[in-house]
């Protein structure tokens, strides 16, 4: 018995009206099994696609980690180079804080510098030349060397010295401060060293300026300036009777016209003209003193006027119980004649 053909599927193929047709036959397997074949071509192409986009994902992700890691790991690194500059600016305050402090440290120490040099002029300006100038034996201030000595060292660098530098130069105002800070230097220490000072150098003047004024009334000055005797203090032979008698004062040989000067400050207590004595002035000091100036020329001085040591108060002359042109110097001390010497003989 004959199989039965299998039926077939024909497909025409039209490329235009004046070209032939094309018959293709086909099984019915083939018409079925091309599109299951397509079909399956076609998953597997999307399946291949699905893989390959998975892997490029999955590539991705893992780039995307490793830069993410870096990142978290630069984050870090600048947090802490954040946090180390942060360090650095606390660090940059404190000192900035400090430096304030110093350099309000150092203006305090230059203002106080500035004040002690004023104090330094002003002791000097006041006690400099005074004191010098009052005695030479004068007080100690501690030291065992004369008060006089240190001012008159002081006077000497005061006028010596020039512009100080740290006043003349900024730059070496710095130095001056960074010395002061880097010493045990307390300038408001020698401020009060320089207040005690002043405070003893003022009763030093005041005790020298009494001793000076009691020296000054001393009567030890020379009366004339010739030097040369012609009569001592004591017993002689009278130039007239020839009579031992008690000679109370000195003859200072002399011109006529010669200055006669006080030996001593004192008051003048009393001038005149005395057949003896010729023309006289008596003069007052302290301690009892009394000076005496007789035969003078010429007085030139009054009762009541106050002499001081050296200042001219008549002139030599001749006149009373006179011998020749000579001035008669005479001390009493509570009213008794003293020799005149004794007096005179450690500033003849």
């Amino acid at each position: 018995m004959k199989r039965a053909r299998r039926p077939t599927w024909s497909f025409v193929v039209m490329r235009g009206a004046d070209k032939t047709v094309k018959q293709f036959s086909v099984s019915k397997r083939s018409v079925v099994v091309a599109p299951v074949a397509a079909a399956i071509a076609v998953t597997g192409a999307i399946a291949g696609l699905q893989l390959k986009a998975a892997y490029e994902l999955r590539h991705l992700e893992d780039q995307l980690f490793s830069q993410s890691a870096q990142f978290t790991q630069t984050i870090t690194g600048m947090d802490q180079v954040i946090a180390g500059k942060d360090e650095a600016i606390v660090s940059l305050q404190q000192e900035l804080l400090e430096l304030s402090r110093q350099a309000q440290e150092m203006k305090t120490k230059m203002n106080e510098l500035d004040e002690l040099e004023s104090k330094l002029k002003l002791f000097i300006e006041k006690y400099g030349g005074s004191v010098i100038d009052t005695t030479s034996a004068e007080p100690s201030a501690g030291s065992g060397k004369p008060v006089s000595g240190m001012v008159q060292t002081l006077a000497n660098r005061s006028s010596e010295r020039q512009t100080p530098s740290y006043i003349a130069s900024p730059g070496s105002t710095m130095q001056i401060a960074m010395l002061a800070q880097h010493t045990s230097l307390d300038f408001q220490a020698l401020s009060e060293m320089v207040d005690a000072m002043e405070a003893s150098m003022e009763q030093t003047l005041i005790k020298a300026q009494h001793k000076r004024a009691t020296v000054d009334a001393y009567p030890s000055l020379w009366p004339a300036r010739s030097k040369r005797l012609t009569s001592g203090f004591g017993y002689r032979n009278d130039p007239f009777t020839g009579r031992t008698t008690f000679h109370a004062g000195i003859d200072i040989d002399g011109e006529i016209g010669d200055v006669v000067f006080s030996a001593a400050d004192g008051t003048v207590s009393d001038t005149g003209y005395d057949a003896r004595l010729g023309n006289y002035i008596v003069i007052d000091h302290l301690g009892e003193l009394q000076t005496a100036y007789m035969h003078l020329k010429r007085i030139d001085a009054k009762v009541g006027d106050e002499v001081v040591r050296g200042e001219k108060i008549g002139l030599i002359g001749n006149t009373g119980r006179s011998t020749g042109p000579h001035l008669h110097f005479q001390i009493m001390q509570r009213n008794e004649p003293v020799n005149p010497l004794k007096f005179l003989a450690k500033h003849s």
